[in-house]
């Protein structure tokens, strides 16, 4: 994210900075919520329910009375035009995604050679975005006023010390400062040999001013790269010979706008409680040098691939993320203040804010803004903005509690480092196993979230998809409120779980899409490098950011729709 240099500081919030670990904070009455909820239809209008689908004898799901879902269509193009309705975010939000640069074979172009080359395709870059700014360009779909209006000058090239040259868009944020987005160029913080394109929204308030920025700029990528190279949305290219230090992709969320220092700090545990979750959902990495580590099986239509890795990105990538070790994954934190910073740099074993950056969620950014870098790059535009909006509700979940006096509660790491670890190695049909915790140990805190998080006491979350289905439940009203839970952004992570997706049975996420069409590859004969598919998929779901591979009718149980 560009560096704000008209921001104001925030003051430190007050009240609750000083009510000590975890361990003693005991929650509180619901009589201190300053807000009241607002009053949600169960069933909004123009969404209805059709058939009831069977799903009392597959283990694997959780909740009853499965229903079919049907949310009315409408075109992208009509959404975008419809300003007045566009659904707003309770944080600004702003995406930085790294895309492949590779050539017909999958080969990374020289570092050399690139240098060059990159500040040629920034130009165009720079030229194409100030046309369809004020200009307009049939291939493009023509800008909303109010997107226009926060554009506040012209796209503009600038030499970065990291990056290269890149280009720059000053966007106004809705406190009414001002902040400089290096949106498109190449990522700083990889090695000179080679090249990763980074593609960074500027700070939205909307969700589909969030989808409008994410699919202009990888439709401009499209547009500015020449005909021997292509952009590739995977978090590990699949011709790759073997996992390179640095050369993995992910889509980094920055969120920002709290109230207070301290609803940051609780949002920031809240996500921490649900890593493994969100890994879960984002798997994304599961080929390289054009094989999975192990043979896919699909049984009764489920893409099971048991000892297939869904992140190789995230199992090599241990210098830039955070590990599996629990003495030394990321804490919870009660306050923001300078103790809390050096016992955070103590615990994660790093020597600054600069070094300690590299975790998989970040409260500390020069910004002011929680930084979620756990998700693998996704194929679609569709599924980024839906874990937006996942990670959105898990903050709002937060401010929610704290408005009730309540705090966030504490997962441990012991129980979220082995989970994330199993997520990274098996995604959502891995097991899911408490690491010295209970529910009654929960319970005492927040019975609402034992429940949803180790599940009743009578019948405790197995695997991962359970784990990810109870999170759905407790964060069903949230969603509801914000209006996100029957959005088409948030359809495919919701079908990921619940179903039905129409050439498989959940669990199922990206990675098991690649696996598939591995699998349905190798099954037919053909040669089963998924490359080509992998550069066809990444324009095509780019172009509609509603299309995505998940493709079926939403099922979701009655816990989740009343």
């Amino acid at each position: 994210m560009g560096k704000d240099k008209k921001k104001k500081k925030k003051g430190k919030s007050k009240g609750n900075e000083d009510l000590g670990t975890f361990s003693q904070l005991m929650g509180g009455s619901s009589s201190h919520s300053k807000h009241k909820s607002k009053a949600v239809k169960a069933i909004p209008s123009g969404i209805s329910i059709g058939e009831k689908v069977d799903r009392s004898q597959d283990r694997l799901f959780v909740g009853t009375d499965y229903r079919e879902v049907y949310i009315p269509e409408r075109s992208w193009a009509e959404i975008l035009a419809d300003v007045q309705n566009w659904t707003p975010l309770p944080f600004t939000h702003g995406i930085e995604m790294e895309l492949i640069v590779a050539d017909d074979n999958g080969n990374y172009p020289p570092g050399d050679e690139m240098v060059f080359r990159m500040k040629e395709i920034v130009k165009d870059a720079i030229r194409i975005m100030d046309q369809i700014l004020y200009e307009g360009r049939s291939d493009f779909l023509p800008v909303p006023d109010y997107i226009r209006e926060k554009v506040l000058a012209r796209p503009y090239g600038k030499e970065d010390i990291e990056k290269g040259y890149v280009m720059d868009i000053r966007y106004g944020l809705p406190d009414g400062n001002v902040v400089d987005i290096d949106t498109f160029g190449r990522d700083g913080n990889v090695t000179a040999v080679t090249y990763i394109l980074e593609l960074v929204t500027p700070p939205c308030k909307y969700v589909e001013e969030l989808a409008y920025w994410a699919s202009t700029l990888f439709l401009l990528a499209k547009n500015t790269l020449p005909n021997d190279l292509h952009i590739i949305a995977s978090a590990i290219n699949p011709a790759a010979k073997e996992y390179m230090r640095g050369l993995s992709q992910a889509d980094h969320s920055h969120l920002g706008s709290f109230q207070s220092d301290l609803e940051k700090i609780q949002a920031y545990c809240m996500i921490r409680n649900f890593i493994p979750h969100i890994i879960a959902l984002t798997c994304n990495s599961p080929i390289i040098n054009n094989k999975p580590t192990d043979q896919v099986k699909v049984v009764n239509n489920r893409i099971t691939a048991p000892n297939c890795v869904r992140s190789l990105r995230l199992k090599n990538n241990t210098t830039m993320l955070s590990n599996n070790d629990p003495k030394h994954f990321i804490p919870y934190l009660t306050n923001s203040d300078q103790d809390s910073i050096i016992s955070f740099l103590q615990i994660v074993q790093k020597a600054s804010l600069e070094d300690g950056r590299f975790q998989d969620v970040f409260p500390f950014t020069d910004w002011g803004t929680i930084e979620v870098r756990v998700s693998d790059a996704q194929i679609s535009i569709c599924r980024r903005i839906g874990i937006a909006l996942l990670i959105q509700t898990l903050c709002y979940k937060a401010r929610k509690l704290l408005e009730r006096g309540v705090w966030v509660p504490d997962a441990g790491s012991e129980t979220i480092a082995y989970n994330r670890k199993t997520s990274i190695e098996r995604g959502l049909i891995s097991l899911f196993r408490p690491q010295n915790l209970t529910y009654d140990q929960l319970a005492q805190y927040d019975k609402n979230f034992a429940e949803q998080y180790l599940g009743p006491k009578d019948q405790p979350i197995r695997y991962m998809m359970q784990a990810v289905q109870r999170m759905f439940f407790y964060l069903k009203d949230e969603l509801k409120e914000l209006g996100f839970l029957y959005s088409p952004f948030l359809k495919p992570v919701l079908q990921s779980v619940f179903g039905s997706v129409s050439y498989a049975e959940p669990p199922i996420t990206e990675a098991e899409y690649q696996l598939s069409l591995y699998d349905y590859k190798q099954q037919s004969g053909q040669d089963p490098n998924i490359l080509y598919d992998l550069i066809y998929f990444t324009i095509e779901y780019c172009q509609d950011p509603l299309n995505n591979p998940l493709t079926g009718v939403l099922t979701l149980p009655k816990e989740m729709r009343e």
